[in-house]
């Protein structure tokens, strides 16, 4: 059944934006984790007000601009599940930091796919969702509310726009197998489409990864931890040793270069340690200059992304990862 989904999606995509423009030199040699990219944290935070906390002292422009000027390629969204309106909605913090760009999770991402049907070209986006409100643990609304996720993306984006678990893992026996021992989809495979993935506590992990068993027709990646057969995507917020060996095992990491608090008080970051971790992901609370500091974050000679420092081939360049110039 995978082997005809693969099919099915390479078929598809010849009508999903990938034109003679858009086509890359390396698209056929360069896989998905050969790049390493610029990400926001808190994508849609808005600062609340002029005396706000230090930890919420930033304002983030509408994600579709952070795409196309800011060089952002992995963005992260905070969910609420509201059981009125049977709906996510994107904020912070009930009312001490409820301010956000955009208020809904299908007003999210509908702003990303209309920016990502315009730049066919872009290497694939990245989306981390957060669940920050659920209903109660262990009742079927928990898991009922976690799988209104898949539903709520496919009434955005089209299934072959979204690279999936079950592409990636194939004719494998998991997850995990397919992308250590075969590697990830090529840069050709997956140009101008979208991966998400969850940051969610391990309870809620497992639940959505048909409790354990893996990821089968799931649209989500999750985070997870060492022996678990879903294993694609690694979380790890300190760009340390265990980043890079996640990174050199072939999982896709996402870590902090900073946070707005210790940089607001002494400057202090972990952007240099970010990039030589080789993580994929690199995510910021500046991603664009601002008048009280002069620090933000760029991939050093990204057209925004570059070659992964850690695991992409020799030959690569920042222009094959991704080049404004094919961007449509």
């Amino acid at each position: 059944m995978r082997t005809f989904c693969l099919l099915l999606v390479g078929v598809l995509l010849s009508s999903c934006g990938e034109g003679k423009d858009t086509v890359h030199p390396l698209d056929d040699t360069l896989r998905l984790n050969h790049l390493q990219c610029e990400g926001t944290h808190n994508s849609y935070h808005v600062q609340p007000n002029e005396m706000t906390a230090p930890s919420w002292s930033y304002t983030m422009a509408p994600m579709a601009e952070q795409l196309d000027t800011q060089g952002v390629r992995k963005l992260e969204i905070d969910v609420h599940w509201d059981a009125d309106l049977r709906a996510f909605q994107v904020y912070h913090l009930p009312r001490f930091d409820q301010v956000s760009t955009c208020p809904t999770f299908v007003d999210c991402i509908t702003g990303v796919r209309d920016w990502s049907r315009d730049h066919p070209g872009h290497h694939p986006i990245f989306i981390q969702i957060e669940p920050k409100t659920l209903p109660a643990a262990d009742t079927p609304d928990r898991l009922a509310a976690l799988s209104a996720l898949d539903a709520e993306i496919l009434s955005v984006f089209a299934p072959e726009e979204v690279i999936t678990p079950d592409e990636v893992q194939g004719a494998r026996d998991t997850l995990d197998q397919a992308v250590t021992e075969d590697g990830w989809p090529t840069l050709g495979q997956t140009r101008g489409r979208v991966l998400f993935f969850l940051n969610c506590s391990r309870e809620d992990c497992v639940a959505y990864a048909n409790e354990g068993s893996g990821l089968d027709g799931r649209l989500i990646f999750a985070d997870s931890e060492e022996g678990d057969s879903w294993s694609a995507v690694r979380i790890q917020n300190t760009p340390n040793a265990d980043a890079r060996a996640a990174v050199e095992a072939g999982y896709l990491v996402r870590t902090f270069a900073d946070g707005i608090s210790d940089l607001l008080a002494d400057g202090s970051n972990d952007l240099e340690a970010a990039l030589a971790s080789g993580a994929h992901m690199i995510s910021t609370d500046v991603p664009a200059p601002r008048p009280d500091m002069d620090y933000f974050v760029e991939i050093p000679g990204g057209t925004p992304s570059r070659c992964n420092p850690i695991t992409a081939p020799p030959g690569c360049t920042s222009l094959d990862i991704e080049d404004p110039s094919r961007l449509r």
